[in-house]
């Protein structure tokens, strides 16, 4: 399940595209929110104390992200980027795990909310590192919005405007950090420093060190399969000479390694096998953000250089699903800075926060 592609070969010209799979369709919106705003790092609880655990912060950044979910049964951040370019995606982990009520915390932290603390808080790979190097953070265990039950097990990446790069896992509630700037492809299992282990092997084999270079590439919808699948395309690829270019290069090796529409995942009990949903394709540079739903036939962005937050926050859905259970996706063209419309912020417990923690540009 996910597929991440940085092309970062051009410092210039930074892309990181993501393929979002998952074993059925999902609900899921575009949200645009303001610099500014309260945040909280857990549901709002009848229990006094469980809110009082919960970290707390407020966004210096505004930000465009992909979240899967509804009013119902609640929302997951997945995707998304933030005005100053940094984007940040959750992928798949079933080796993932998580420990409560861990002493010397600072605050409880869902993981479905993982995405947006980072995208509200950090520019820069190396500040979001530093931040989880302190082992500050509990992160806390969820399920995943409309999927009968599944754990969010995950592991989250990000990538800047330098064109630098982290994978972060968490196991048995600790960070375990991998920050370099030709980490580049990620994808669920096996963890990250096998992943690295199976870059190694096929970088040797295609390189100049093999005297019987094997320029070859395994097929399949496994995550080892779709890790060396992307690897061989961006390990193999001229440096872009423009944005457009980046931005095409990283969509096509991520195509790459989608799992087409009706493959019949029931063939295997991977649990990291599943259809490919939508791709989000990132301009670090300008700020555009892309969604593309692999049922429609267009490709969308935010540009978020030029958004009018004329509203702290905005919303477009992409894909809803009804009452009785249709799944309906919606088809948008080109720039929709300007369908998307004002809604209540899932994650601002204004009630609980107080309003003087945000001094954003006072």
């Amino acid at each position: 399940m996910c597929t991440r592609v940085l092309n970062n070969l051009n410092r210039k010209y930074i892309a990181t595209a993501r393929n979002m799979d998952w074993m059925f369709p999902l609900p899921t919106s575009l949200f645009t929110f303001d610099k500014g705003l309260n945040k909280i790092g857990m549901p709002i609880s009848d229990n006094k104390k469980d809110n009082e655990k919960a970290l707390k912060w407020c966004s210096k950044y505004a930000s465009v992200v992909a979240m899967v979910g509804d009013e119902q049964s609640g929302w997951a951040s997945s995707d998304g980027m933030n005005s100053m370019g940094l984007a940040a995606n959750v992928l798949y982990d079933c080796n993932a795990t998580y420990a409560k009520d861990q002493p010397c915390k600072e605050g409880q932290l869902s993981v479905l909310r993982w995405v947006q603390y980072v995208l509200d808080n950090f520019v820069f790979v190396k500040e979001v590192v530093s931040e989880f190097e302190q082992q500050k953070i509990e992160l806390v265990s969820a399920d995943v919005p409309n999927s009968d039950g599944k754990p969010a097990t995950l592991h989250l990446s990000v990538s800047d405007v330098t064109g630098n790069s982290a994978i972060i896992e968490v196991y048995n509630g600790q960070f375990y950090i991998h920050s370099k700037d030709d980490y580049v492809v990620m994808t669920n299992d096996p963890s990250y420093d096998q992943q690295l282990k199976i870059d190694a092997y096929w970088k040797w084999q295609w390189s100049d060190e093999n005297i019987a270079a094997s320029h070859t590439i395994p097929g399949g919808p496994f995550s080892a399969d779709r890790f060396e699948r992307a690897l061989f395309y961006i390990s193999h690829m001229n440096a872009p000479t423009s944005h457009d270019e980046a931005l095409a290069q990283a969509k096509s090796v991520v195509a790459n390694a989608c799992v087409p529409l009706g493959y019949n995942v029931q063939m295997t009990e991977s649990p990291n096998i599943s259809n490919t949903l939508w791709t989000t394709l990132v301009n670090h540079s300008e700020q555009k953000y892309y969604f593309s739903n692999a049922r429609t036939a267009n490709t969308i962005w935010v540009d978020l250089h030029t958004f009018d937050f004329n509203e702290p926050v905005k919303r477009l859905d992409m894909v809803t699903i009804s009452s009785d259970n249709q799944v309906i996706n919606n088809s948008y063209e080109g720039q929709v800075n300007e369908l998307l419309t004002p809604v209540l912020d899932p994650y601002s417990p204004n009630l609980f926060i107080p309003d003087e923690i945000c001094r954003i540009g006072a």
